[in-house]
């Protein structure tokens, strides 16, 4: 049998009788009775129980009130362990037990529980220890070994488990808000809540004061969060990976020029993420050479893991504003060869005259370009000529008198087109 949930109640003296008897109240203290209530973990029977000085009282006189309908509700007399038994309840009730002995008289409510309904499952967050703790209780004493199954939407701690000898299980705190149903189970009995478990909330935040030194703060639920981990992105020279300290913060100098990155902090699976504008030390109207000056500065003030000119070198490899379009400044003039009017034939651009692409004018290339054709023409001709050649060496082997006329018609094309006695090179030129 299981421990029986107690009601311990104190009998008062009525004034009366304090007020009738001057100095007695250290005897009327001394009469004081004490009610206890318990109902048998097996059966349900709730016992009344009444004392005085821990003694058991007999012929005490025992009054059960309920507003529902109990079986138990009557008159009784204590015997001699001073007790009283009443049944089980069909149903909860509001009972009022009323206990007199001699002039001394008490009253107390408690409320009576059926057999079916008396296991109970309670739930609180831990959250000192990120976790969720469920108690399974009988008549409000502790149950070992009962079963409790915990369901939650998208929750890892989903499962069965088993209570300790206080009649606990512990589950770890869910990452986000979820509604957690609670079942327990002991011997044929059941008991069920449902509450709604407020995750840990993981905050980010970034602070930048009058030195323009930047703060990053990582917190949950308020309080500061130690060694989370920290990403900065963006083209920031203190962009990387970080830890925050004992206080939560991780702390970065300012960027050169004003820039936006994106923070995001991770910890024991919580995480959290901002996007954020920081104010640069040098504005992006100011020269150049400005900037790479407070760059370097800025390494003979932290030190440099390698040597302070390739970190240079590589710095304005990477700023120079000639390697982006946006950073050209307005004097530089128009890019892509057109003018302020969108022309493409202004003067300085980077095409000609005619494509924008840069180089002389056409006309500059017409002596080259009659050259060039000279040259294609004298090609096409010297290969006419030595299909023709090929022709009549084969007409001679063949005998053919017809061939010589060929040939006297092939010189007359020959001065027609520059390769006899009317022009262009003589016939051995194309041997």
């Amino acid at each position: 049998m299981r421990g029986s949930k107690h009601f311990t109640v104190v009998m008062v003296v009525a004034m009366l009788a304090v007020a009738m008897v001057p100095g007695a109240v250290g005897a009327a203290s001394s009469d004081a009775l004490q009610v206890g209530v318990t109902q048998d973990a097996d059966t349900g029977d709730a016992t009344v129980t009444v004392t005085r000085n821990e003694t058991a009282v007999e012929n005490a006189t025992v009054v059960v009130e309920s507003s529902g309908n109990y079986a138990g509700n009557g008159t009784y007399a204590t015997g001699t362990n001073g007790t009283v038994d009443l049944p089980n309840p069909q149903e909860r009730v509001n009972a009022t037990v009323t206990v007199t002995e001699g002039n001394n008289t008490t009253a107390s409510s408690v409320v009576l529980v059926p057999l079916d309904e008396s296991l109970d499952v309670s739930v609180e967050v831990d959250d000192a220890n990120d976790t969720v703790i469920a108690t399974v209780t009988q008549y409000g004493d502790a149950v070992e070994n009962a079963s409790v199954q915990v369901n939650g939407t998208d929750y890892a701690g989903n499962g069965t488990y088993e209570t300790d000898a206080d009649g606990t299980v512990a589950v770890a705190e869910p990452t986000t808000t979820t509604n957690l149903t609670f079942v327990a189970t002991a011997d044929g009995l059941t008991a069920e809540t449902t509450v709604e478990v407020e995750a840990d909330d993981l905050n980010i935040a970034v602070s930048q004061d009058e030195n323009e030194s930047v703060t990053i703060t990582v917190t949950e639920d308020g309080d500061p969060v130690e060694n989370a981990s920290v990403a900065v992105d963006g083209n920031y020279t203190d962009a990387g990976e970080y830890e925050t300290d004992a206080d939560g913060t991780v702390d970065l100098i300012s960027p050169l020029q004003t820039v936006t990155v994106d923070v995001a902090a991770e910890h024991d699976g919580l995480t959290a993420e901002t996007t954020v504008t920081l104010q640069g030390e040098v504005a992006a109207e100011d020269p150049f050479g400005q900037l790479v000056s407070s760059f370097v500065e800025r390494l003979k003030d932290t030190g440099s893991d390698g040597p302070l000119g390739q970190a240079v070198s590589d710095f304005v490899t990477e700023n120079n504003p000639g390697n982006a379009d946006d950073k050209r400044p307005d004097h530089a003039g128009p890019q892509n060869g057109d003018d302020a009017d969108g022309d493409e034939d202004a003067p300085g651009n980077s095409g000609n005259a005619k494509n924008g692409n840069g180089g002389p004018p056409e006309h500059a290339n017409n002596d080259k370009a009659s050259d060039e054709e000279d040259e294609e023409t004298d090609e096409t001709e010297q290969a006419d000529d030595e299909e023709s050649e090929t022709a009549d060496d084969a007409d001679d082997e063949s005998g053919d008198d017809s061939s010589d006329e060929s040939d006297d018609d092939d010189s007359g094309d020959d001065d027609s087109n520059g390769n006899g006695n009317g022009g262009g090179p003589p016939d051995h030129a194309n041997n």
